[in-house]
């Protein structure tokens, strides 16, 4: 059987809406979905793969505001690594700034688990291959980050001799597909919305291509009924359109289909061994 590494980004799915969009309200996190989400994945994994545990990369904003889930977490043994403190884009963040957001998120984590928080991954994978002014701030602050996108090894590796410094990096593999037309990432809304067998196929090729597949998730991929969404007085203060506009566009990340995510988990968990959280293999030098 294949494998494959299996990852949650961490993050309160409104919260990090009405902060980006610059709403006047800053909803409280959905303290109640976000337990009820780690139920449910926690429990997919253990009933379908032997090594359950696996890699949240969780932002600084859930250490401070929900502490006791990232202790749970952390004590259920699964790993914690650092999805920056806010859910900003990465590229839009200076690189003195984006320092101090991941020194202060990693901070926040280590004093909730006592245990060092290796690994990082960019809100939104919102980060370039040649951003190395940015690559290299997180390299000296991590063991590994899991932010780029790769299709194969020999792409990787053409990478890894340009780039001016050591950085240890778990590429989340994009696969072309349909000739070509669009890349197929492992996670996202293109777990939610393509039919899963290719989603197979694209992780499929991924080891072909000698990248191991890094499949990930959300919180709020787990939560059917629009648990997580933002109410329309919670997006106070956007413009009427810019309002409408992602009051109704979330609906993709939080509503459609998160009725078919349990079922996809469950051929995925059948299909792919889980290599266990992304610092063990670092640790054994994978």
């Amino acid at each position: 059987m294949r494998s494959a590494f299996f990852t949650v980004d961490l993050e309160d799915f409104s919260h990090d809406l009405c902060r980006q969009h610059g709403s006047l309200l800053r909803p409280a996190l959905r303290k109640y979905e976000l337990e009820d989400s780690y139920d449910n994945v926690s429990n997919l994994i253990s009933r379908f793969q032997k090594n359950s545990k696996i890699t949240f990369f969780c932002t600084g904003i859930m250490a401070r505001d929900y502490p006791q889930l990232i202790k749970r977490i952390s004590d259920d043994g699964h790993e914690i690594a650092c999805h920056s403190y806010y859910h900003d884009h990465v590229n839009k963040t200076n690189p003195k700034d984006l320092r101090e957001n991941i020194l202060r998120a990693k901070g926040c984590l280590e004093d909730i688990t006592k245990q060092e928080v290796c690994g990082f991954r960019a809100p939104r994978f919102s980060i370039e291959k040649d951003d190395y002014v940015r690559l290299e701030v997180i390299s000296k602050i991590f063991n590994y980050d899991s932010s780029l996108h790769f299709s194969s090894k020999a792409e990787f590796l053409t990478w890894r001799s340009e780039i001016p410094f050591d950085i240890n990096e778990f590429p989340v593999a994009s696969q072309p597909q349909f000739g070509g037309l669009f890349n197929v990432k492992l996670g996202g809304s293109y777990f939610k919305l393509f039919p899963y067998r290719l989603m197979r196929a694209a992780a499929v090729k991924s080891h072909f291509n000698e990248i191991t597949p890094i499949f990930y998730l959300h919180p709020y991929d787990f939560c059917s009924g629009g648990r997580f969404l933002a109410t329309w007085n919670e997006l106070k203060g956007l413009s009427a359109s810019k309002r409408l506009y992602w009051f109704l566009r979330q609906y993709q990340y939080g509503v459609v289909p998160n009725w078919v995510i349990d079922r996809k988990l469950i051929a995925l968990f059948r299909d792919f061994d889980n290599l266990g959280p992304i610092k063990n293999s670092f640790a054994m030098g994978l």
